[in-house]
């Protein structure tokens, strides 16, 4: 077992693998140092885009509000004062039946 460890000691003493292990693990410390700042890059925006959801939230729920108090305000009298003419005679739909002709619906 002496005699192993020794052959594997001294051939990372071989200047051409000590270069090359040192390349690879530069190379990991570059990867996890990128990794780390995408993901704290994802975790910044990712806050951003929630306090920017919340924002939105409350604008559409200030918008429905303002919508459901103006819908409240119509009425029948208003909607005639404002040009809305009742139908005078009573629609016809017309709609294809299972058969392939068509029919009318009153």
């Amino acid at each position: 077992m002496t005699q192993y460890v020794q052959e594997k000691v001294e051939r990372l003493e071989n200047p051409i693998t000590a270069w090359i292990l040192l390349g690879v693990i530069t190379v990991m410390v570059c990867a996890y140092g990128l990794f780390i700042n995408a993901t704290i890059s994802n975790i910044v925006a990712t806050k951003d885009l929630q306090s920017k959801v919340a924002t939105l939230t409350m604008s559409v729920s200030d918008l429905e509000s303002e919508y459901l108090a103006v819908k409240s305000s119509v009425t029948a009298d208003y909607a005639l004062a404002q040009g809305l003419v009742t139908p005078k005679s009573e629609a016809i739909y017309i709609s294809r039946a299972s058969s392939g002709s068509l029919s009318f619906n009153r």
